[in-house]
């Protein structure tokens, strides 16, 4: 199917929008088009809601709501966006369901599986829009010995529109003089998304403070926090390789110091005993 969403502006809404839907299988489907309304779940998941906040799922008609495909056959899909004068400011969502129902059910199965697609088709109304969002805490382990080092944010949108952060306008970490991206994520209108992305490759060492920040209409909002990267076992061993050491050239010396005595000892005994009485040699 493709595309797998739709964003229609206040001058797209007269026109008819398409999805492409297409059988790549083997064997022939029959296709239900249907409507729902949805929302958002923090960790980005879609998921169907009848009381979804700024449905758009009575705004919008499609053709044909039911079609069979044939294995490699392409159908198109017409939408058809007509909203109400009473609507509010800002976007709208509904999400158009492809669904194949399962077949009649074979002797000796219990369950059949429903197959559906969803794209979300976001509608923006003419009138103000606000694009406004609100970061949280940048959540960081603190101390760590070593990498990898995670961080996550959660981005609040407040405004009237989804945000996409994708690519190059996606959301990074910019710690240690580079930057970190965040996988891409779309955050809907009021709505939250938890985003958390791994550091895979700090350096040995240091005490970094790591950074987000995303523009606003009232100038960017930003959040940063502080990360003490120390190999305290690296250090730990240093030290108890040192103790060896120091241990091993102390026990070399009191050998070496008692090798010395025990040649004294040996050189004073041998000159004793070679002298005669009366002290002649």
């Amino acid at each position: 199917m493709s595309p797998t969403r739709l964003i229609v502006g206040p001058e797209e809404l007269g026109r008819v929008q398409t999805f492409q839907v297409q059988n790549g299988g083997r064997l022939p489907v029959d296709v239900v088009v249907n409507r729902a309304s949805f929302t958002v779940s923090e960790d980005g998941r879609m998921v169907l809601d009848e009381d979804a906040p700024h449905s758009a799922a009575e705004w919008v008609e499609v053709s044909p709501a039911k079609f069979h495909l044939i294995p490699g056959e392409r159908r198109p899909v017409a939408v058809r966006i007509d909203p109400p004068a009473n609507r509010g400011n800002g976007e709208h969502e509904v999400a158009v369901l492809f669904v194949a129902p399962p077949g009649p059910r074979a002797a000796g199965e219990n369950i059949k599986i429903n197959r559906a697609i969803g794209a979300p088709i976001y509608i923006t109304v003419p009138g103000p829009i606000d694009t406004s969002l609100r970061l949280g805490d940048l959540s960081s382990p603190g101390f760590v010995m070593s990498g990898p080092v995670d961080f996550g944010v959660t981005v609040d949108n407040v405004g009237t529109v989804h945000r996409d952060f994708f690519g190059r306008d996606g959301l990074s970490v910019e710690v240690d003089g580079r930057k970190v991206p965040f996988p891409d994520f779309t955050v809907l209108r009021g709505t939250s998304r938890n985003v958390a992305v791994r550091w895979t490759d700090p350096p040995l060492m240091c005490v970094c403070h790591p950074r987000v920040s995303i523009p606003g209409p009232d100038g960017p909002s930003s959040r940063s926090a502080t990360v003490v990267i120390f190999p305290l076992h690296l250090f730990a061993l240093m030290i108890g390789l040192a103790l060896v050491l120091h241990h091993l050239v102390r026990l070399a010396r009191r050998r070496y110091r008692a090798h010395v005595l025990d040649a004294a000892r040996g050189l004073r005994g041998d000159g004793e005993s070679d002298l005669r009485p009366g002290g002649e040699a």
